[in-house]
């Protein structure tokens, strides 16, 4: 009876033990969250270093905080559009996301963002051997997660426009391809318009498509952009109030409106009139999209655009009033003519499910 007590007692101290063990990682675990969603709170308020200090005490504390080093990766990424801020932070957040997947390997939403940054450090440097490593990535988050949608179609993209000598494969863009049409006939249709020859009509591909698809959003989005396009700024415009009054959070394509009107005044040239007038349009496109409510690095963002507008249009003062109230509200905005990634400003354990393309202009 002593023995089997003894025994009975040592088996209880175990179990003890290991739910101790137990609730110290869930403990650890839960703690390593918090961290990394209040800095991605700070960061969110415009506390841009304030984050990053905080992300990087964390990670001294417990350098396998693989959700730390997630946050820090999507920090450091976003100030790199800053003009303050070296192409360096590429290269730190590039460091970071690789921490992030070597401690939680089956995490999706890692190697997912390791695609974006892999992207930006294509466009630095144009070599198969970064096509490969941006490939990798989201053929990685593919294996974790076979239905993403979304990797999918930017394999579709990558392969399908890249060159053979850049890291282009046609025959495994089509591969992808007839996966998504398999699945989702909209990202299907997608997918094959980015694979059809350049001289195709894109108004009368996505018009077309809309006949079995009313009211979708992405379709809506997709016929606004063939609109401009096809410089039908008027049909554009219908198309994306239509899909915003459906999904608010389609806002952003009030921005992608006034990136065209900014390119049209780029394209004036010496004729200030003309010039002017898609000045004129692209101010009041932002306009609508601040007067959607944005979160504050959004916000920031699209008045750093609206600065611009006014600075080229000869209102020096209210311009500089925009630039200060942009920088009040982050100094790290992006000052970057393409809208940031919507990837940096969800929550840090949810999937990313936007798509923008990759290679291709707004229109």
């Amino acid at each position: 009876m002593a023995v089997k007590k003894t025994v009975l007692a040592g088996l209880c101290v175990v179990v003890m033990l290991g739910l101790c063990i137990l609730d110290g990682a869930a403990k650890g675990e839960t703690n390593s969250k918090n961290v990394a969603a209040d800095a991605y709170k700070l960061r969110m308020q415009g506390k841009v270093d304030d984050a990053k200090a905080l992300l990087e005490q964390a990670i001294q504390a417990n350098p396998h905080n693989a959700v730390a080093h997630y946050e820090l990766a999507r920090t450091n990424f976003y100030m790199v559009t800053h003009p303050q801020q070296g192409v360096d932070r590429i290269a730190e957040a590039q460091q970071s996301i690789e921490k992030a997947i070597e401690s939680d390997p089956n995490n999706v939403i890692y190697p997912f963002f390791e695609g974006h940054i892999a992207l930006f450090q294509y466009y630095m440097s144009q070599t198969k051997e970064n096509a490969a490593r941006l490939c990798g990535a989201f053929e990685s988050a593919l294996k974790l997660k076979p239905d993403y949608r979304q990797a999918m179609l930017y394999l579709v993209e990558i392969y399908g426009t890249l060159p053979a000598d850049k890291g282009g494969d046609k025959s495994k863009a089509e591969q992808y391809a007839k996966k998504l049409e398999a699945t989702d006939e909209i990202y299907g249709a997608k997918a094959r318009w980015i694979l059809l020859p350049g001289d195709t009509n894109r108004v009368d591909y996505w018009q077309k498509v809309m006949k079995n698809h009313q009211g979708n959003t992405d379709v809506l989005e997709e016929m606004g952009k063939a609109y401009l396009g096809a410089d039908d700024v008027n049909d554009a415009v219908l198309c994306f109030e239509k899909a915003i009054k459906i999904d608010p959070n389609k806002s952003f394509l009030f921005l992608d409106l006034s990136i065209y009107h900014t390119w049209a005044a780029m394209a004036a040239g010496d004729n200030s009139e003309l010039r002017q007038k898609a000045i004129a349009a692209g101010d009041a496109a932002v306009t609508r999209y601040l007067d959607s409510n944005p979160v504050l690095p959004m916000r920031a963002y699209a008045l750093g655009v609206q600065y611009k507008y006014k600075s080229h249009s000869g209102h020096k003062e209210q311009a500089d009033e925009i630039l200060k109230k942009a920088r009040e509200l982050d100094p790290y905005f992006s000052m970057a003519t393409g809208a940031p990634n919507p990837d940096l400003f969800i929550a840090i354990d949810e999937i990313p499910h936007s798509h923008r393309y990759l290679f291709r202009p707004v229109q």
